[in-house]
Parts: C-alpha cells; structure tokens; sequence
C-alpha cells in the first residue's frame, strides 16, 4: 500500500534531480518505509516517469565526465549503485572520444609542472597513478604522458638551438 505523503516526498526527491531505483530505496529507508512496499513506489514512479534508469545512466555519466572521471571509474562507482552494466556500457560508448584524449591531456599538462619529485622516473609514476585513481585507462594514460614528453623535448630543443 503506497503511502501518499511519502509518495510526494519521492516524487519530489526524483523531481530535483536524476534518481535511480537505488537511491529511492535509500530514501525509502531512511522515511522508515516497510520493505514489502519499495517495489510498488518504484513500479509507480516508473510508470509515470519520475524514475527512468535509461535517463539516469545518460545523466550519470555525463555528471562524471564534466567531473574529469575516466570511464573506468565512471563504471566503478556504477556499479556501485547495483545498477545493470550493460545500460551504463551504452553511454560510456557514445562518449566524445577527441574530447576524452583532450581532458587526459589537459589533466598531464596541469598536473605535469605540479608534481615533485626525485627522479623523472618518480615523477612520471606519480602521474601514472593521478591518471589511473581518476579512472583513466593505462593506454590512454600513456598515451597522453608521451605526448607531453613530446612537446617538451621539443620546445626545450627549439629553445636552446635558437637563444
């Protein structure tokens, strides 16, 4: 039986923002609702669209993306929510791949001067790591630091050939 004050107090929790069944459930235990009753809220905010897990993963990702996480943590914190992964595979796969290369190297570029350490070895390590806790994938993260490496060894070529 679906209580119509708590009902609001949902329909007003998914009307702010994105929400999956997870997070309802959430709010249904700390409004101390029985757990017998969960699925009948949930079924009725999906019928009439305050629930919608296809829009939820879309909004997902893009929140996460615009928070510089790479898709594997993106994924991660997915499934953290018990949500079903092949929903989430379908957004991460339409994500802007130049723009993803683009925000790596931004982040390399940033961070590169920022990082103290003993050894260049040291140092690329540490942003190996930054790269890899942001959820950023090895091969990406390689790629983008060589590019760094790169641009550099060039302007510090170009520099001291020409002054």
């Amino acid at each position: 039986m679906i209580d119509k004050t708590i009902y609001d107090k949902l329909t007003n929790y998914c009307a702010y923002q994105e929400r999956c069944a997870e997070d309802v459930k959430q709010k249904l235990l700390k409004l101390k609702e029985d757990k017998n009753n969960f699925t009948e809220y949930i079924i009725r905010l999906q019928t009439e669209n305050f629930l919608n897990e296809d829009r939820y993963a879309k909004y997902f990702v893009r929140w996460h993306e615009k928070k510089k996480w790479g898709k594997t943590k993106i994924k991660m914190a997915w499934l953290r929510k018990r949500s079903e992964s092949a929903l989430i595979k379908k957004y991460l796969d339409d994500m802007d791949e130049a723009n993803y290369d683009e925000q790596i190297k931004a982040i390399v570029e940033k961070k590169w001067d920022t990082i103290k350490a003993k050894s260049p070895h040291d140092k690329k390590t540490k942003l190996l790591r930054l790269l890899l806790s942001k959820g950023y994938e090895m091969n990406k993260a390689l790629t983008a630091m060589k590019d760094l490496k790169f641009w550099k060894n060039f302007i510090y070529v170009i520099f001291f050939r020409f002054y």
